[in-house]
Parts: structure tokens; C-alpha cells; sequence
């Protein structure tokens, strides 16, 4: 599996918006996860390496993540994927729920519910790797806007991501990489 990270600078974000190209090195076709905003390098990266971008998803329905995800849509005649059915004022050609599957070219994800951040929010599970979005990132969690949502992500977290194998692969929707244990075994939410 391909995996390339983008950091974007998305106007209408405080700092840095992650968007990573998933894509299969049988096939090329690729995903795109997240999208704030119509890169260049991105797109020039889907094109220099000849891959097939068909779709892309998104995590959570929040602009820093969503804004430029028509504009893929229409560039690369991708599916626009998401756990609602529109992402901005979009809408959407799949909706995708907890359990659901999504395949890109040879590879199968799993989507797993992570709402708290947002009131649908879904992290994307392949062998070894979760797309995580704003539900948990590098010794933190996404905010909340109640104590009832911080529980709520608390606990979806627990139950559907740090079940997975402690060296999975996360990569969220701000900040660094980590790993399932790192987190399980560091991060202060759950510590």
C-alpha cells in the first residue's frame, strides 16, 4: 500500500490540515483522505506517479477537511465518500456507516464509528494503517464541545481503534503519525 502525507495550509485553519494519498500498487487507483483545500502537490503527486485517484473520503463534515473535496471530485471524476450525506454544501455519492467496506483498487478498509469531534465522524481502517480524522491524534483527541461528546469519543476510540493491533499506523487529520500503542500506552485521555 501507498501512503503519501500531505500537510496543507488550508485558510480557514489555525496551522497545519493533513490529507494523505492511499493508493494500490497493483492496480494505481488511489484515495484521497481528507481535503482542505485543491493542492498542487497533491494533485501533481497523483499525476507523476500515474495513479487513478476515484475516491475521496472524509472523516468528519468540518471546512480545514472538506473545502476542496468537490474540486477532487470533479478533476479526477472521483466518488465523494462520507458519513453524511453532504460534506459542506456537497452531496455526497456514497454515504458510508460503521462496519461499512471501501475498497481502492486491492485494498479493503473498514469504517469505524469516532463521533464526538462531530456528530458523524468515521475513521477508516486497513491492515495495519487508521485514518483517524479529528477523532485521535498524537497524544491527544479531537475537542469536544460537551462533556457528554468527550465521552462519547472517549469511548468510541477504546472500543474501535485501540482494539486494533498496537502497531497500527495512525494518521490523523492534524499533527504527526503515531502507532495504536503508543497511544493506548501514552496518550494522557487514556492514560
Amino acid at each position: 500500500m501507498i501512503v503519501k502525507h500531505f500537510n496543507l495550509k488550508v485558510p480557514m485553519a489555525i496551522g497545519e490540515v493533513n490529507a494523505y494519498v492511499c493508493a494500490c500498487e497493483t492496480t494505481r487507483e488511489a484515495m484521497l483522505v481528507d481535503a482542505g483545500i485543491l493542492d498542487p502537490a497533491v494533485v501533481a503527486y497523483i499525476e507523476e506517479n500515474h495513479l487513478r485517484l476515484t475516491t475521496v473520503f472524509v472523516t468528519h463534515d468540518h471546512p480545514d477537511h472538506t473545502a476542496g473535496a468537490d474540486d477532487y471530485r470533479q478533476k479526477f471524476d472521483a466518488q465523494l465518500v462520507a458519513g453524511t450525506p453532504t460534506v459542506g454544501d456537497f452531496p455526497v455519492d456514497r454515504v458510508m456507516a460503521h462496519g461499512d467496506t471501501l475498497t481502492v483498487g486491492t485494498l479493503e478498509a473498514r469504517a469505524v464509528s469516532t463521533p464526538g469531534h462531530t456528530p458523524v465522524a468515521l475513521s477508516l481502517i486497513f491492515g495495519g494503517v487508521a485514518f483517524t480524522g479529528d477523532a485521535l491524534f498524537a497524544g491527544s483527541v479531537g475537542g469536544t464541545g460537551t462533556p457528554e461528546n468527550a465521552a462519547m469519543q472517549i469511548a468510541a476510540i477504546r472500543e474501535h481503534l485501540f482494539g486494533l493491533p498496537g502497531d497500527t499506523v495512525v494518521y490523523s487529520g492534524h499533527g504527526p503519525a503515531t502507532t495504536i500503542e503508543i497511544e493506548r500506552s501514552y496518550n494522557p485521555f487514556f492514560v
